[in-house]
């Protein structure tokens, strides 16, 4: 059976300078929105999430009286979560509090309407000639990273009391992240966008991204950026494979869930300890959930904060929206979600897709990187780019996979 995965053909575009201030100042914006969100500075606080912050606040005031209707709904909304998480986290009664992360989580939703803001901007050209530059400069990063990580992390982390000298898991620490399923998100997003940009990517640089992918030794992140493959290479059916995909995970979640309730954690432990934690998370969730009252079901008690409730971090997507988000925030969420990407379905099927296939394994709520590629992704809806247009082509696809 044939495929008919997207294929993009576009004519060079001229050279085109910004003639005004407010047009650099928004490609400065463009450009320092992408290399901040993919390239963190883990000094103190990411000192990366202060850029961002700023250049937030600048490309935002660039419209600030000109917001398109979903620009001005996911705005909205990012209120909306901050005060949903404001009402869970001061009825939330622990001593030790997790304020930090809820800042930063509020404050990461402002990347992906900012960036939609500034990549809609008529600087089309430099647009388009700026996103590979970053590419290329986020490969350098991630392979330094990979690197790094190899080298250093089996020296990192290791106590007596967990030793992992025997496993793969002795390489996941990093200089930049705490966990390689952390870089595994990261290079899900880059490949959405290098999808999008695929006449400007060559052969050398896939085999880069994939081979750095599995170098992350993160299964969950390996299974996902295989899954964005399949749902490329089958563009025609995009929305079977995507329904397809997502109920057998589904289907396999519960058959696990039910092994590990029946049989006990125990023979899923001698197994793989790793996924058997994910399910003692889950129960932990589920006794916690039942115990909690209303205003807690419906606000959570803050990003962060579940090892405050249940001793132990969220490591898992469904927890963080149940316990941590609670239904009214977790909708929100959503809603914010699908507003800055329903009319794109490069950013449907190739980027929420695969971050919600990890999302099972780890899960961060201030991911810089995923709500760049949320909103630049965003923008290019209407233009050839945005996943709308298939191959039909075969000669003129095979040309651009080589680059």
């Amino acid at each position: 059976m044939a495929s008919d995965s997207i294929c993009i053909v576009l004519r060079p575009l001229p050279a085109a300078l910004p003639r005004s201030l407010s047009a650099s100042l928004r490609l400065f914006a463009f450009g320092g929105l992408l290399i901040f969100s993919f390239v963190p500075i883990p000094i103190f606080i990411n000192v990366s999430q202060i850029f961002l912050l700023v250049l937030c606040a600048l490309a935002l005031g660039c419209y600030l009286v000109r917001f398109e209707a979903d620009i001005f709904a996911a705005l909205s909304l990012v209120f909306l979560i901050g005060l949903s998480q404001a009402i869970g986290i001061s009825h939330f009664a622990s001593a030790g509090k997790n304020y930090l992360t809820p800042f930063l989580f509020i404050t990461s939703l402002l990347i992906a309407p900012a960036m939609m803001i500034v990549a809609r901007s008529r600087l089309f050209a430099s647009r388009d000639r700026i996103v590979p530059c970053v590419i290329n400069g986020v490969l350098v990063f991630l392979v330094i990273e990979c690197v790094s990580r190899l080298i250093f992390s089996p020296r990192m982390g290791v106590t007596p009391e967990t030793d992992i000298s025997d496993s793969f898991y002795r390489y996941k620490f990093s200089l930049f992240f705490v966990d390689s399923n952390f870089v595994g998100i990261e290079i899900l997003c880059l490949l959405a966008i290098m999808f999008a940009y695929r006449e400007a990517i060559g052969r050398k640089r896939w085999l880069l991204i994939y081979f750095l992918l599995f170098a992350t030794f993160s299964r969950a992140s390996i299974a996902a950026g295989i899954c964005q493959l399949v749902v490329y290479k089958l563009w025609r059916w995009r929305v079977w494979t995507f329904i397809g995909l997502l109920a057998a995970q589904a289907i396999m979640i519960c058959k696990l869930f039910i092994d590990y309730t029946t049989k006990g954690p125990e023979a899923m432990q001698s197994i793989d300890g790793s996924l058997s934690s994910k399910f003692y998370i889950l129960s932990l969730m589920a006794t916690s959930y039942g115990q909690a009252d209303t205003l807690q079901k419906l606000f959570g008690i803050g990003v962060g904060d579940s090892v405050n409730l249940i001793s132990i971090f969220a490591h898992n997507i469904v927890v963080t929206l149940v316990l941590e988000m609670g239904i009214g925030g977790s909708m929100l969420f959503v809603l914010y979600v699908w507003a800055l990407s329903r009319r794109c379905p490069v950013s449907v099927y190739l980027l929420i897709l695969p971050v919600a296939i990890n999302g099972f394994s780890l899960v961060s709520t201030s991911m810089a990187y995923f709500f760049a590629t949320l909103g630049l992704l965003g923008a290019l809806c209407g233009t050839p780019r945005d996943g709308t247009g298939t191959a039909r082509n075969k000669t003129s696809s095979s040309k651009l996979a080589k680059g």
